[in-house]
Parts: structure tokens; C-alpha cells; sequence
């Protein structure tokens, strides 16, 4: 008649609630507790307990003038020495933030800002982990920047398929229903800041489907809205510029001559008016070693030390979310929802098809070297043509370990 659960059949979602409650108690309590020590300490010390170093004045803490019926504070010299706040004290302080961070991620662990780990329920979110998206200011995306980008990779129209083909990336208008409402949209992004000698300021920070850094919508002085990469320390409100004077900020973009000695740049043009094509990905940057002539020496991302124009713009700073690289998908569900679609094994084909094929049951490839279906060596062979710009590589790339 009270209302009330009987203590026999109260659900397990009441007692799991009471737990609940109990933690967060527990929590208050302890701040509590540290809050009145710190006040003990603070009012046994001398009221010139915020002295932290020998040689730095109290008046810095204190007021200009005296109050009423009080004498001016003095710091003396034979008084002793502040009573410094114990060890604990910070320990607990140090907990007590970690428990709000705890608190505001609903419980979810996280690795590092950015990426959060999934609980181990089942083998599928076992060693999984995944983006927080915390940096993102918006969901809704500027649509006159948009595109529906429908790309075949060696699929010519006439043909159903063609030996030269690649794995597909698709974007998903082909599978969703709902007028393909969450089919991927490529985004126009300005990779050449062509805006030049005007202000913007930086409205949005943006998922874009198509790359695994975030991009920043900016607003000109004209009015017109423009797509670029989001790096490390970009805002919103930030005014950002492309000119040939513009301060070596962040996010402004200059001509390689006009940046100084070691500073850190992204979204590097190859050949002058081409737009940036160099260290666009998450957590990308090269940095400028030394000029010479019209030649600019720049270190990649690969370790590749090469020469580079100097009439050729890039971008200040560092290209935003290096956490990237932290993100594990964890199941083969994860890359389909991506887009990426199944590869198949040449060691399952026939011979006709792959230089892997062909045998009985699960047999070796036959071949003292795996091979790509085209008979070529897959493993080990540079491939990469000999152009007019080899000339301009100082130093080649290091091979990763593991490779």
C-alpha cells in the first residue's frame, strides 16, 4: 500500500541502482573528506601558506590595501617557512579528477583523448576500439560542397569488368534504403588555398567519410564557405589566412620560402598551382630543413628527404587526430560498414585466374616467391617509375620494420 517494492521482490534493477548510488556516495564523501582537510591545513598554516618558493612575495596574493581595523600584512623574515600541503593531498586531488573524467565518459575506458575502447562482451569488441568523435561541432554537413562521388575502378561502361581491377571502396548508394540517406558524400575540400590575401574564419570541424582526418568549414570576409584539413590546435572562431605575408601561425598558408627553419607544415604542393598533395592523412607533417636557390630541402612523413620548389604553398601546422593510428576495427563487419568489400585469396583461384592457383586441397603456391596475378614479383620489387623529379630525392625512405 506504500508504494514501495517489497524487500523479497525488488528487481535487480533497483539493487543495481542502490550500488549505483552507493559509488557516487562514496565518490562525495571522499571529496568531501578532502576538501575539510584542506581547509584543516589551511587554517593552522600561517596566512602566508600560499608562499610556494623562497623569494617570491606574499603581495602577489594578497589585497592592495588593508581591510578596516586591520594593520597591513608584512611578510617577516625570521617567520618560518609555509607548511607545504602533503603528498596525499594531491593524490587524492589526482583521483578525484580521474573519477570525473570516468564519470563524463559514462564509464567507458578510454586509451587516449580520442579513441575509447570497447568492453570485451563478446570476442567481436574484444581488442576493439574506436573513435569518440569529441572534436566534432556539428552533424550536419554544408551540402553545395557535396558530391555523390560513384568511382569504377577499371570498370569501363561497356564491360561488366576488366582484368586491372582493384579493390572497390563503394559509398554505399547502390545498398541503403530510405532514398540512400547515409550513402557517403565526398567533400570539396581546398586543398590549394586559393583564397588568397583574405581573412576566414573557421565555423565548423567536420566528419568527412572519405579520409581519416576531420575538416573545418571556413567563412570569408566575401562570404564564401570553403572546406580544409583540420589540424592540431584549430578552432572555432580561429582566423585563419593564405598569403605570401602572412604570420607563421597555425593553420595559415604560406609559400615554402616564406617558412622559417624547422617549423612543421602539411598540405605541400608538388608543382606550384597543383594544390597540396603531401602529408594530408591524420597526424601527417613534414618539416623544412634548409633552402638553397629556389629549392627548398623538406623531410617527409616516410623519412624521404627530397627537394621541392620553393613557389610551392603549404600549410602550417600539424594535420589534426594522430590518434588515428590507435584505432583497431576489431571484426570483418566493420571494414563492410566502411565500404571495403571482401578480397579474395589467389591461392583459392584457379591457375587461369592467379599464379597462386590451381593444386589439390591446400596446396603452397609453387613459386620460390609470392607473385601478383600478373606473374610479377609481389614482395620486395620497387615498382615505382623513374621520373624527372628522382633527381630532387636527397635521401630515400627507410624501409618500416615489420616489412
Amino acid at each position: 500500500s506504500s508504494g514501495q517494492w517489497p524487500t523479497t521482490d525488488r528487481p535487480a534493477s533497483c539493487a543495481k541502482g542502490q550500488h549505483v548510488m552507493a559509488a557516487a556516495w562514496s565518490r562525495y564523501g571522499l571529496a568531501a573528506c578532502c576538501a575539510l582537510l584542506l581547509h584543516e591545513l589551511a587554517r593552522q598554516a600561517s596566512p602566508a601558506f600560499v608562499q610556494t618558493a623562497p623569494g617570491v612575495s606574499t603581495r602577489l596574493f594578497q589585497s592592495s590595501r588593508p581591510l578596516a581595523g586591520q594593520s597591513e600584512i608584512r611578510p617577516s623574515a625570521a617567520a618560518p617557512r609555509p607548511v607545504a600541503l602533503p603528498i596525499f593531498a594531491a593524490v587524492c586531488a589526482a583521483s578525484l579528477l580521474r573519477t570525473k573524467v570516468q564519470r563524463h565518459g559514462k564509464g567507458k575506458p578510454q586509451t587516449t583523448s580520442g579513441v575509447r575502447v570497447r568492453k570485451p562482451k563478446n570476442n567481436a569488441l574484444r581488442n576493439c576500439s574506436i573513435a569518440t568523435f569529441e572534436e566534432l561541432t556539428t552533424r550536419v554537413r554544408y551540402e553545395p560542397l557535396t558530391y555523390m562521388y560513384r568511382r569504377r575502378f577499371a570498370r569501363p561502361r561497356h564491360k561488366p569488368i576488366q582484368m586491372a581491377t582493384r579493390t572497390a571502396r563503394e559509398s554505399g548508394h547502390k545498398y541503403r534504403l530510405g532514398a540512400r540517406a547515409h550513402a557517403r558524400k565526398y567533400r570539396i575540400i581546398d586543398f590549394g588555398r586559393t583564397k588568397r590575401d583574405m581573412f576566414g574564419t573557421i565555423q565548423t570541424i567536420e566528419y568527412d567519410p572519405y579520409r581519416n582526418a576531420r575538416i573545418c568549414l571556413v567563412k570569408y570576409e566575401d562570404g564564401e564557405m570553403r572546406y580544409i584539413l583540420h589540424g592540431v590546435g584549430y578552432f572555432v572562431g580561429q582566423e585563419v589566412i593564405s598569403s605570401a605575408d602572412a604570420p607563421i601561425f597555425v593553420g595559415n598558408a604560406v609559400p615554402l620560402d616564406k617558412v622559417p627553419i624547422g617549423t612543421m607544415v602539411h598540405n605541400i604542393e608538388m608543382n606550384p598551382t597543383n594544390g597540396g598533395v603531401i602529408a594530408r592523412a591524420a597526424g601527417a607533417a613534414a618539416i623544412v630543413l634548409s633552402r638553397e636557390g629556389n629549392l627548398v630541402t623538406v623531410k617527409m612523413p616516410s623519412s624521404e628527404v627530397r627537394l621541392i620548389p620553393e613557389d610551392c604553398w603549404c600549410t602550417i601546422g600539424k594535420v589534426g587526430r594522430p590518434e588515428a593510428q590507435l584505432i583497431k576495427l576489431g571484426k570483418a563487419g566493420k571494414s563492410r560498414h566502411l565500404g571495403f568489400t571482401p578480397h579474395v585469396r589467389g591461392s583459392a583461384k584457379n591457375a587461369c585466374d592467379h599464379a597462386h592457383g590451381g593444386g589439390e586441397g591446400r596446396s603452397p603456391i609453387g613459386h620460390k616467391h609470392p607473385k601478383t596475378k600478373f606473374g610479377k614479383c609481389a614482395v620486395g620489387m620497387r615498382t615505382r617509375r623513374s621520373t624527372r623529379s628522382d633527381r630532387l630525392i636527397l635521401i630515400r625512405r627507410k624501409k618500416k620494420s615489420g616489412r
